[in-house]
């Protein structure tokens, strides 16, 4: 491979010096190509006139007449192996392929060319080279630049579920039950600067990039809590917030061991109820989505018309057709942004209990939320009134208990 290199090398030495520069605006797009070919580097041009494709290794133009004749296109390529990788500037003619100029702008010793470089995906499907996610939340890491490190980190957010009476109810009481919030959450992670191009913060270098930060978040796919209960079945509960109004219903039986309600308050934790008194169980779960977003500045220049105003020099072509330099570069900070969302699908591993199919096609769509916090309200559905306020959490499992109701009167 560092033979292939080497005669690569050359053959780029050989048309930098016979060849001159010209400069022109980014049409086209590159695709990965592990091996790198002299007069055919992966570049695929659109056609905007003929609305077809141009190969620079194919046949020229067959896009119906499109492609101006003398028009010069630049790209940026990476090639090599395992061992190295070479980060080249390619300036070409996109109606036959010819490549009219080339620059080599960084070389990577010890990477790997076996997956596309940063700046060759704009939009990947998602930046995590290390993604996992459990019922606590969701970890990624990321190595843009194959030496730099970025990791962000976001938790399952906490959502609510109040209860009345709560943890015990009569049979045919009014109970209540309400979803108290399903709120979204972020996390992120930060570099203050990449060296793409070479440079370093007090002296950049175009291509490099500052002030980068990787945000996982995570939203509810729908803003209905699920929840499930023995001898109840399941209910779909809206966010209604801390003081929206519940759901009400009944409880026909009591919890029996005969009835279902295999677990004991002592076993659950419930100091308020005797610890033999058996209980129902049930679960509760909201589903959520993940996305994510990569935001930083890359340093770029741009050739514009006219001499440089503090010198009166020119020192670039603002036409490819021009006949000699008739434009100054400029350089600046330019914000960039590209994210999306990481479905279930694009996470190796993830456990069945995570993966929420919502439209029951078989697929899973988003990831199931079990960080339930349970809050009792008091008859007028508060959760702030001091007398009744409690919370509980078992990780979305829910425990109730329910006596029997005959010949008692009053609050539960």
């Amino acid at each position: 491979m560092r033979k292939a290199l080497s005669i690569l090398s050359l053959f780029m030495l050989f048309l930098i010096h016979s060849v001159s520069p010209a400069q022109a605006d980014l049409t086209c797009t590159q695709f990965w190509n592990p091996i790198p070919i002299p007069g055919n580097f992966g570049i695929v041009c659109t056609d905007e006139v003929g609305g077809g494709t141009i190969d620079p290794g194919g046949e020229g133009d067959p896009g119906g007449g499109g492609c101006t004749p003398g028009t010069v296109q630049v790209t940026t390529i990476t090639v090599g192996g395992d061992a190295l990788c070479e980060v080249w500037e390619i300036w070409f003619d996109p109606c036959t392929g010819q490549i009219l100029y080339s620059n080599l702008i960084s070389v990577i010793e010890g990477g790997s060319c076996t997956a596309p470089p940063p700046h060759g995906d704009e939009n990947p499907p998602n930046p995590c080279t290390t993604l996992i996610i459990t019922p606590s939340g969701v970890s990624c890491e990321t190595g843009w630049g194959l030496e730099v490190l970025l990791a962000a980190n976001v938790s399952f957010p906490d959502t609510f579920l109040d209860l009345r009476p709560f943890p015990v109810t009569l049979v045919r009481w009014l109970s209540a039950a309400r979803n108290g919030g399903t709120p979204p959450a972020s996390g992120s992670g930060s570099l203050d600067y990449i060296s793409y191009g070479g440079g370093i913060e007090d002296d950049p270098e175009v291509g490099d990039w500052q002030d980068v930060t990787l945000t996982l978040q995570l939203l509810p796919a729908t803003p209905v809590m699920y929840f499930t209960m023995q001898t109840l079945g399941t209910f779909a509960l809206p966010d209604v917030g801390p003081s929206g109004a519940p759901i009400t219903f009944q409880f026909e039986q009591p919890s029996h061991p005969a009835a279902g309600a295999s677990t004991t308050a002592g076993q659950a934790g419930l100091t308020d109820l005797e610890p033999e008194m058996p209980l129902f169980s049930g679960t509760a779960q909201s589903a959520y989505r993940l996305f994510w977003n990569l935001a930083y500045e890359e340093y770029k220049r741009d050739c514009k018309p006219g001499p440089d105003p503090a010198n009166g020099t020119f020192t670039c072509r603002t036409s490819g057709q021009a006949p000699k330099d008739d434009g100054h570069w400029e350089y600046e900070w330019d914000p960039q942004s590209t994210g999306g969302e990481i479905t279930p699908d694009m996470v190796n591993g993830l456990p069945p209990s995570l993966s929420a199919d919502l439209d029951g096609n078989g697929t899973p769509d988003a990831y199931w939320n079990h960080q339930v916090i349970i809050r009792r309200m008091d008859e007028a559905n508060s959760v702030t009134n001091p007398e009744w306020q409690g919370s509980w959490t078992w990780g979305g499992v829910i425990y109730w208990g329910v006596r029997e109701g005959q010949g008692q009167i009053g609050f539960p």
